[in-house]
């Protein structure tokens, strides 16, 4: 005759049945997902469905890079008003100087420099 003095392992608190554990999670998810957006921060920014999306700040250039001479389209902010910016070639990746000079009072573009990164601008 065996004599099995094996301890059995204790409950870990576990629900054992699906049904009771698939409950669970759909209380919590109910719990910690109340009142949360289901949008993204900036979603406003896309076009909706029969509406065009419009930013009077952003102004749209096309410019040709100093290097390499690739055209390309340069989204200008001229809610920050004139400034010195440098932003990358979409082709030979150079960075390019871009300063933009804005109108103070009617916050329109008045001009637009481009040149290589050691040009003074």
């Amino acid at each position: 005759m065996r004599n099995d003095t094996t301890e059995r392992p204790e409950p870990t608190g576990l629900p054992d049945d699906d049904e009771v554990l698939d409950a669970a999670v759909e209380q919590w998810l109910a719990e910690h997902s109340a009142g949360q957006p289901d949008e993204w921060p900036g979603h406003e920014l896309l076009e909706s469905e029969g509406e065009e999306a419009t930013n009077d700040a952003l102004h749209e250039a096309e410019i040709n890079c100093p290097y390499c001479d690739t055209p390309f389209t340069l989204f200008l902010d001229l809610d920050e008003g004139s400034l010195l910016n440098i932003v990358d070639c979409e082709r030979c990746c150079q960075p390019i100087q871009v300063r933009q000079h804005v109108d103070p009072v009617s916050g329109e573009l008045e001009g637009l420099d481009i040149g290589q990164d050691d040009d003074v601008l």
